[in-house]
């Protein structure tokens, strides 16, 4: 047996998501289901929206999204976008219920995108925020932070991690957002790009524009600082100023070669940052921002959006299932909350092959892989091509045959973190996978109902990223060599979901591994 370094939480363990650290953190509590109203689901080309509201609500805001995804593509200069997974965005009631579902105090929390979950990314955005008023889609009723804004914040992310996954600035990522999130559309047809940021206006009151020093220093964010104003100032005035663009793309391209951002910084913007941060303050005090406005920007065809309302079991489950999403069963406080919750939820819905699953997912993400596998095979035997229950299945299973090969695949002893390790905030290095080769007869015949579940689920769907995720696994965990099918398999995977982080991290080291350096399609 021997060690292979695991670039990623894993799976078993690739099921553990993870939140940001600042979310993650926050004190667990709960996670009681409050009866609501109908949940359902609004499907567009792009968009799977989840949500109690109105109907035609849904249906307007997938429209508007999708209008608002054509924006985007056509003003970053794409020709056409990245194929990928639906986003999924769970539009929730109030801002109050998405505080709610991360918990801990974070009140000012509006909304939030989450990038690492292997099942695809998701948004949490609410229909109102902390101010006056009821506000859905469109409306002109309320004042201070729109929800409008909070969702095309969130897409912009979404949009950018989709279609361009290379390193940005922090500072640019949010930036980004910011000025594309501030988009109006209006009824008759309009859409107005690069308005005003009205929602940062108390940040540049009391904190001024924040130190580009400071701002363009990726290694720290200070916790008290106009960072997320001064990322839409710097990001709308070097989108509208024709001598400093060129020298910011000259900057960004710097950076992706992996320039440290101050010296990039320094180096292409014309008077270093001293004198960027002069023009920058003086063009916030002189209050007259440009914009762009597009003349009555076709609607898509609303009949494509499809409305179903979501099984009993799946509503009864779905703020736990969102909390699973945005990564809290990487807690185990928290992990044990779920298990009770989904345990009591199945136990009165005893035909939810879906519930099952997720129950047996748990259990594989607790380390106990017996039960996993009993839980996963009633899932199966209610509905025998359930895909969660199959690669929960496989996975639990290839963590059983590890254990009777000598694997230690729950607690290996990880490296001892060089200099570089300490200092990064980069938790894909976390763990190490155990290589076992030391077969029994028992182990064998796990690892081939193993492999028999993971190809029987990437027939059911050859668009599925976790299937071609657990072949490549598969093959690793057994020290065997990684086939050519494997390699296409694994970068397949990482197109459709380019935000997942660890996925990309391991495609980069096997690439490495094999000499190869032109990207999957």
């Amino acid at each position: 047996n021997h060690r292979y370094k695991l670039t990623h939480s894993g799976w078993p363990k690739f099921m553990r998501n993870r939140f940001t650290k600042t979310i993650i953190a926050a004190t667990l509590i709960s996670v009681a289901t409050p009866a609501f109203a109908e949940w359902r689901v609004a499907e567009s080309e792009n968009f799977q929206i989840y949500s109690e509201e109105k109907p035609e609500e849904m249906v307007k805001l997938a429209a508007r999204l999708e209008r608002f995804k054509m924006l985007l593509t056509a003003f970053s200069g794409l020709k056409k976008p990245r194929p990928g997974m639906k986003l999924k965005i769970f539009w929730v009631s109030e801002a109050w219920r998405v505080q709610n579902i991360i918990k801990g105090g974070y009140g000012f929390v509006q909304g939030y995108y989450v990038a690492a979950t292997p099942y695809g990314p998701i948004a949490v955005v609410p229909g109102k925020t902390r101010s006056t008023g009821r506000r859905v889609v469109g409306s002109a009723e309320q004042e201070g932070i729109d929800p409008e804004v909070v969702l095309q914040h969130e897409y912009g992310h979404h949009f950018m991690l989709q279609n361009f996954p290379v390193a940005f600035p922090p500072w640019f990522v949010e930036g980004f957002a910011e000025y594309y999130g501030h988009t109006e559309f209006d009824d008759n047809g309009d859409i107005r790009l690069g308005m005003y940021a009205d929602a940062r206006k108390a940040e540049f009151r009391y904190l001024g524009v924040m130190a580009l020093p400071k701002l363009f220093n990726n290694k720290a964010k200070p916790p008290a600082s106009s960072f997320y104003g001064t990322s839409w100032l710097l990001t709308h005035y070097v989108n509208f100023n024709n001598d400093r663009r060129p020298e910011f793309r000259a900057y960004l391209s710097d950076v992706q070669n992996g320039m440290d951002s101050v010296e990039a910084a320094n180096k292409n913007f014309k008077g270093g940052l001293k004198e960027l941060e002069k023009e920058l303050k003086k063009y916030l005090n002189g209050n007259n921002f440009p914009y762009q406005t597009l003349g009555k920007v076709p609607d898509i065809d609303r009949s494509k959006v499809t409305l179903s309302t979501l099984p009993a079991d799946r509503a009864a489950a779905i703020i736990p299932e969102i909390r699973y999403l945005s990564g809290f069963s990487g807690d185990k406080d928290e992990r044990g909350k779920l298990i009770e919750t989904i345990r009591d939820l199945s136990s009165k819905n005893p035909q939810s092959a879906y519930l099952k699953a997720f129950l047996a997912n748990l259990h594989l993400d607790n380390d106990e892989d017996d039960l996993a596998v009993s839980i996963a095979n009633e899932a199966l035997g209610i509905e025998a091509t359930n895909q969660r229950a199959r690669l929960v299945k496989a996975s639990a299973l290839m963590e059983k045959a590890q254990t009777l090969e000598g694997g230690n695949t729950k607690n290996p002893e990880p490296p001892k973190p060089s200099k570089e390790k300490e200092d990064s905030d980069d938790s894909a290095y976390e763990n190490e996978i155990v290589v076992t080769a030391s077969r029994t007869k028992e182990s064998q015949a796990l690892w081939a109902e193993a492999l028999k579940l993971i190809v029987a689920a990437n027939r059911n769907d050859s668009e599925d990223p976790l299937p071609l995720y657990l072949y490549y696994e598969y093959l690793k965990r057994r020290g065997e060599t990684i086939s050519e099918t494997a390699t296409d398999g694994l970068a397949k995977a990482h197109v459709v979901i380019p935000q997942y982080q660890p996925l990309r991290l391991r495609l980069a080291e096997e690439y490495s591994d094999q000499a190869l350096f032109q990207p999957y399609g």
